[in-house]
């Protein structure tokens, strides 16, 4: 296996309004994308695939199979379905996969009790910002920032 500073890692946050950081040898050099469709995160993913010369790993955000009464069904299908597709084009890929819950990456960040929908969203944008604010997360990129940085710093 190759050590970190060779790994390039893709983080996903696979919801509707989701997105996903790429972290190449770690936390030193991350870029963020929305994840817009799937057919051109796949085509991100080929690319990657040729300079990352097989160091391509992915941490991809387990998401749970009840979201919880706060959220509408068809935001839990919408979930559910793109966390299904992304997970067959890694394992299609070969690309090994990292799963974390949102409670797991989500639990050293304070103010998040009680929060739900987009309060809850807003403040681990801030949390993202606070740690990383020369990449300039958006509530589309923020959670896989922050999965990135749980993984990386937790080592799970």
């Amino acid at each position: 296996m190759a050590n970190e500073s060779q790994l390039n890692t893709l983080n996903i946050d696979p919801g509707g309004k989701g997105g996903y950081a790429v972290c190449y040898g770690g936390l030193k050099e991350i870029t963020l994308h929305n994840l817009d469709t799937v057919s051109d995160f796949l085509e991100h993913i080929l690319e990657l695939e040729e300079i990352s010369d097989g160091f391509l790993q992915a941490v991809l955000e387990d998401v749970p199979p009840y979201a919880g009464k706060n959220i509408p069904s068809y935001t839990s299908f919408k979930l559910g379905k793109n966390c299904g597709q992304i997970e067959g084009i890694l394992r299609a890929r070969q690309i090994p996969i990292h799963l974390i819950s949102p409670r797991k990456w989500q639990a050293g960040f304070s103010g998040l009790k009680g929060l739900s929908g987009t309060a809850r969203k807003r403040a681990l944008k801030d949390h993202a910002h606070r740690l990383y604010p020369t990449l300039k997360p958006t509530l589309r990129t923020a959670d896989a920032l922050l999965m990135a940085h749980y993984f990386f710093t937790h080592k799970p």
